[in-house]
């Protein structure tokens, strides 16, 4: 399966960080304090979400905090030798994960070990200087992100979920090629069904993101009722990619198929492909009489394994039976799917 590259030289959050990075310069320069603290404490502040940036823009100020008290505190006694260096490192890490503030641990011991050769005497005002800096960097990014080019991931959420029920329908294509076979699931294909896991972890990711950000920017009844829309669908697209990756592991050389059987499975895959690529949006009744069929094959092949009583262990389920409930089981989520598209339509058209 081909995946289509999309390069993006520059996007929103590259824009962002260089407007922030300008921005904290030409404070610092106006109120006559050093920009470098200030800059790398702007950078690091740039976040996905504008809540994500209020957040740890928090945690990472007395974090920093201490990382200068540290350095000044171990310059005064020790004078710039290495191991000042070592111990203001040491001790700001230590602190930091002590009190929980995991998200300013970095910056907090760039701060640290960076002052340290530029502080030569008056180390107390150095010190309220690196905290006018990191106050400097932190504000300024936070209000760049949050009115800048706030972040909106409703696109790429709406785009990811596309690209997951294209990409679905094609590896359970793949998958039944296999099947016709009497072969197991190419090399390839497995690569595919572990970066379709990847994409779908980055939407919901996404979805996560555009959460946290709601309360800060208003939204009409259509967009919200998209947004939950595409949440519902990626939940249970998640089920689906699990229910495949069941298929993939599924012993298909121990098959042992009637020519109905295979036939019969064979439409409703294909089936279940053309209703993928529709988004859901319609189940004809076609496919309705192949998964009752599939559904006597099951229980037919469930009662035969029930009245086989070897001496030795046997599985419970032949892999005839374990691919049948998969397949059975991702019609149910196609069911779910269809549901949520005309409840969608629905709301949009007496609303």
């Amino acid at each position: 399966m081909n995946q289509d590259r999309k390069w993006n030289i520059v996007g929103g959050r590259v824009i962002k960080t260089g407007i922030a990075v300008f921005l904290t310069v030409l404070v610092c320069e106006f109120f006559n304090i050093p920009t470098i603290f200030a800059v790398i404490t702007a950078i690091v502040t740039i976040e996905p979400t504008a809540t994500d940036s209020i957040k740890k823009g928090l945690i990472r100020f007395p974090a920093s905090t201490i990382g200068s008290a540290y350095a000044m505190t171990f310059t005064f006694f020790l004078g710039h030798q290495a191991i000042s260096y070592a111990l203001a490192a040491m001790f700001t890490i230590v602190t930091c994960q002590k009190l929980r503030l995991h998200a300013g641990t970095l910056v907090a011991t760039l701060t640290a070990v960076a002052m340290i050769p530029i502080t030569a005497d008056h180390y107390f005002t150095a010190f309220l200087i690196r905290l006018a800096t990191t106050s400097t960097g932190i504000i300024v990014s936070t209000l760049v992100n949050f009115f800048i080019f706030p972040p909106h991931y409703t696109k790429t959420i709406f785009g990811c979920t596309e690209d997951l029920f294209a990409k679905t329908a094609n590896i359970m294509e793949e998958w039944i090629t296999a099947l016709v076979a009497g072969k197991g699931m190419k090399k390839e294909t497995a690569q595919d069904l572990s970066k379709l896991t990847v994409l779908l972890h980055k939407a919901i990711q996404f979805v996560q993101y555009e959460q946290k950000d709601w309360k800060y920017h208003q939204h009409t009844k259509k967009e919200m009722r998209s947004f939950l829309t595409m949440q519902n669908q990626l939940h249970i697209l998640q089920q689906i990619i699990y229910h495949i990756d069941n298929l993939a592991r599924v012993s298909i050389e121990t098959c042992d198929w009637s020519q109905s059987e295979r036939e019969i499975l064979q439409r409703t895959i294909h089936s279940i492909i053309a209703i993928l690529r529709n988004r859901c949006n319609e189940i004809d009744e076609e496919h309705l009489k192949l998964i009752a069929e599939l559904d006597k094959q099951f229980w037919s092949y469930k009662n035969d394994l029930k009245d086989y009583k070897p001496n030795h262990y046997h599985h419970h389920f032949s892999s005839e039976s374990i691919i049948l409930f998969e397949v059975l089981s991702i019609h149910d989520m196609l069911e779910e799917l269809k549901q949520i598209s005309e409840k969608y339509e629905w709301e949009n058209r007496f609303n």
